[in-house]
C-alpha cells in the first residue's frame, strides 16, 4: 500500500466505490494521454486499472480507500506526484 484516504463524503464502502466507479473512467484516464484497462470488482470492493509500464489498485474497506500503485522503471521518477493527483481527487469526490 502506497497510500489510504479516509471518506469525506461516503459513509459506506458500497457508496465510496460507487462514487469512485463515477469519477474514475476510461475518458478520465485517457486525459493524460494514458491509455489504460480499468476492472470493477464491486463484491470485493477493488477497482483496477493496468496500463503500459503501470498498475493502480484501488482497495475500498469500510472507512478508507487503500491505494496501491506500481510503475516501470522509467516512470518511477514520477510517483509521488501520481499519488498526490490521486489522493487530491479521492479526497474530493470519495
Amino acid at each position: 500500500m502506497d497510500l489510504s484516504v479516509n471518506y469525506n463524503i461516503a459513509k459506506t464502502r458500497d457508496e465510496a466505490f460507487a462514487l469512485a466507479k463515477s469519477e474514475i473512467t476510461p475518458e478520465y484516464v485517457a486525459k493524460f494521454n494514458v491509455k489504460a484497462d480499468i476492472s470493477y470488482d464491486e463484491a470485493k470492493g477493488i477497482m483496477e486499472a493496468k496500463g503500459k509500464g503501470f498498475t493502480l489498485t484501488l482497495d475500498f474497506d469500510d472507512s478508507k480507500c487503500e491505494v496501491s500503485l506500481k510503475l516501470s522503471f522509467l516512470l518511477r521518477a514520477l510517483k509521488g506526484k501520481i499519488l498526490g493527483k490521486i489522493e487530491n481527487k479521492l479526497q474530493k469526490h470519495v
